[in-house]
């Protein structure tokens, strides 16, 4: 008889362990993990030390389907298609399903019927950087989903919730009336969902993403947000460490990094403090999410701060945090740690060396304040900006202006300069003005940075700018971009003292 080995003592040993152990293999064959993959590697750790100490004992054996076995054991595939909501349909009508359906040969065949993936995984040891994140887009808003199988014109009887519907409805023909009524209803529902989703198709999957994300974290039925190492603090904190030395080694600056790490570590301890004075109400897991998604924006509308204030007093205080957890954890992963929703509360030493603190959301301000100078260059060089606003533009865009400012500190350095918050230095040390020739050095990195940062996100050089299309005439080396783009360039680096004093910040010597 095979001795089996003995568990390690908890789940984030046994997810440092298989994390080492992959690792160790990887390095072998000169292919390093991709931060996805840490991920992928740690939630799978913790479900199979789930499952061997818990989940066995758990099973009653009820009808449950491949995917719900497979994540509950820690398999690969499962957990690859749970990262990147493949099964979006299925994970989030397994249980009513269940309960409709009592006679299991019809739930297990509606199951399939609404599943995308059954047992194939999305192998994400083989794709690059952009596959990876063109594969997130593509499964992860389930109208993409949709899309993807032909579910429209011709091909309309194609995909998960039209699928579904046909094997639904032929089983209800043969039911007594009642319960017939109940899958009747269950695919009206089912519908109503798919139909609320393809209102937000067609933009960037980030902004989908953006905002659906709280409705389903009200819901808690997808493991995307539900799963249980959400709950685990020592899994969540191996997670940002092993994410953080992830980042370091594929080479992002050590702001982005810091400002991801702090993020990460400020939602944790929020959802932590929050969720643990105020149960999930049920109220919210059964509310339809076109509901959701009305009172999420009524109150993003009314409470503008709500990244660093929460949404008021209509929904839970834990929300916030929770879908900043969730938005650090899997978005960041895919996209890298410049993407990091804002803090709740931020610090000052996210731009400075010391440790003055500020309860305010301190980098979006200045991304914001920047945006409006830029805003008012392109007014006077008679430019016609697509975005009128800061909070117009997508969400890439928006986190592409945080990872400006996130840069500053860096560019300044090579000046020989800091950022000190106002009164913390002798007036002789203070810069309240730059020089042409570090405007110029500075716009220089500036243009650099963002060239380097628009061609990892994927854009290319075309004659004209489509963002839609993430292209741009600017993509080119600093002395073939136009002289007009130049100035632009130089204006938001002159204003840069400005800019900051306006936070209660300065340049110093």
């Amino acid at each position: 008889m095979t001795k089996r080995k003995p568990l390690p003592p908890t789940a984030a040993d046994a997810a440092r362990e298989a994390l080492r152990a992959e690792e160790r293999k990887r390095a072998s064959a000169g292919n390093p993990l991709k931060p996805i993959e840490v991920l992928k590697t740690i939630i799978a750790a913790y479900q199979a030390y789930v499952f061997a100490t818990e989940g066995a004992s758990a099973d009653n054996g009820a009808v449950a389907s491949d995917d719900r076995q497979g994540l509950a054991r820690g398999t690969q595939s499962a957990v690859d298609r749970m990262l990147f909501n493949a099964n979006y349909w299925l994970a989030a009508y397994e249980d009513r399903i269940v309960s409709t359906f009592p006679d299991a040969c019809d739930a297990r065949a509606c199951l399939k019927s609404i599943a995308v993936w059954n047992s194939h995984t999305l192998r994400l040891n083989t794709l690059d950087p952009e596959d990876v994140t063109a594969t997130f887009g593509r499964f992860c808003p389930p109208f993409a989903v949709n899309n993807r199988r032909g579910a429209d014109g011709k091909n309309g009887g194609k995909g998960p919730v039209p699928e579904f519907r046909t094997c639904a409805l032929e089983i209800a023909g043969y039911k007594p009336a009642e319960q017939a009524a109940d899958i009747v209803r269950l695919v009206a529902d089912v519908e109503a969902e798919a139909r609320i989703y393809q209102t937000l198709e067609g933009g960037n999957p980030l902004d989908a993403l953006f905002d659906i994300l709280p409705a389903w974290c009200l819901q808690d039925r997808i493991p995307m947000v539900a799963g249980g190492w959400y709950d685990n603090a020592d899994i969540m904190l191996l997670v940002v460490s092993e994410l953080d030395a992830c980042f370091k080694r594929v080479g992002y600056a050590e702001s982005a990094r810091g400002y991801f790490v702090d993020s990460f570590r400020e939602a944790l301890d929020g959802y932590e403090r929050e969720i643990s004075a105020d149960d999930m109400e049920s109220r919210w897991q059964d509310m339809p999410v076109g509901d959701l998604l009305q009172i999420i924006r009524a109150q993003r509308a009314m409470n503008p701060d709500y990244e660093a204030d929460g949404y008021g007093t209509v929904l839970p205080p834990w929300l916030i945090y929770k879908e900043q957890l969730v938005w650090n954890t899997l978005v960041c992963a895919v996209y890298g740690p410049h993407v990091a929703r804002p803090l709740a509360v931020e610090s000052v030493d996210l731009l400075t060396m010391d440790g003055g603190t500020v309860h305010e959301d301190i980098i979006t301000d200045l991304a914001r304040s920047s945006y409006d100078v830029y805003l008012s260059g392109q007014t006077e060089l008679g430019g016609s900006p697509e975005f009128k606003t800061y909070d117009d533009q997508p969400v890439d865009l928006r986190m592409s202006g945080i990872q400006r400012i996130q840069s500053i500190p860096d560019m300044l350095k090579i000046l020989g300069y800091r950022i000190s918050p106002i009164g913390t230095c002798y007036p002789d040390q203070r810069v309240d003005r730059l020089s042409p020739s570090e405007v110029e050095c500075l716009a220089v990195l500036e243009h650099r940075r963002w060239l380097a940062e628009r061609i990892a996100a994927g854009w290319t050089l075309s004659p004209t700018k489509d963002t839609a299309a993430k292209q741009s005439p600017y993509l080119v080396p600093w002395e073939a971009l136009p002289e007009r783009a130049r100035d632009c360039n130089r204006r938001q680096l002159r204003n840069l003292p400005t800019l900051l004093a306006s936070r209660g910040l300065c340049i110093t010597r």
